[in-house]
């Protein structure tokens, strides 16, 4: 789950930088988190999708501010947690659709090489990213009626959004839980039983 928070927090650094400071300054921040995150995990040789795509949307989100006529900044403010939204709703469901759940990489990390390719690995990760993203899928709709109304901001570009989060975090969670009190006592691992979380302390 490390690897996991670490890729996700370009992204939460924006959602919550257009809270508290200005669009560029959101931007910004999405961009300084993300190439840390890419950093970080170019030296430990564990690039995912998640951190590459989070560095290109921030920095082409830049130029396109940069570029944009400054009238047009109050649209691009409404919208622009929607767009980060969108961004991963396609990434999620599109690495679903073509057979690599993006959750995949992740348990790579802890879970041992016998597995990665058995059905029940696969179809976990499946279920798991498909969590995120209706996760995100829901915080998309949220954000874009946030945009088109005056009221209730709180409740849609907050409590929706990070809600929706949250509750894929905890079925990760449990998910993995459930796995790892599958394992046999004493074993590496139960065959298919891998996510992305840290090995058993028993081994």
């Amino acid at each position: 789950m490390t690897d996991l928070i670490w890729s996700f927090s370009p992204w939460l650094a924006f959602l919550l930088g257009t809270r508290v400071t200005s669009l560029n300054g959101a931007v910004a921040a999405g961009v300084a988190v993300a190439a840390v995150v890419a950093t970080r995990a170019v030296a430990r040789r564990r690039l995912h999708l998640l951190d590459v795509a989070g560095l290109c949307y921030f920095l082409a989100l830049g130029a396109v501010l940069v570029a944009v006529h400054p009238g047009h900044l109050e649209f691009w403010s409404r919208y622009a947690q929607a767009g980060s939204h969108i961004a991963l709703t396609l990434i999620v469901f599109g690495s679903i659709l073509i057979g690599h759940p993006f959750t995949e990489s992740y348990a790579r990390n802890t879970a041992p090489a016998p597995v990665w390719h058995t059905r029940q690995f696969h179809a976990i990760n499946q279920r798991i990213s498909a969590v995120w993203g209706l996760a995100f899928l829901a915080g998309t709709i949220s954000l874009l009626i946030a945009g088109s109304v005056g009221d209730r901001q709180v409740l849609l570009r907050v409590i929706v959004p990070f809600g929706a989060l949250y509750l894929a975090y905890w079925y990760t969670q449990k998910r993995t839980t459930q796995a790892q009190d599958a394992t046999p006592h004493g074993e590496p691992a139960a065959k298919g039983s891998a996510l992305p979380t840290p090995a058993s302390p028993s081994h």
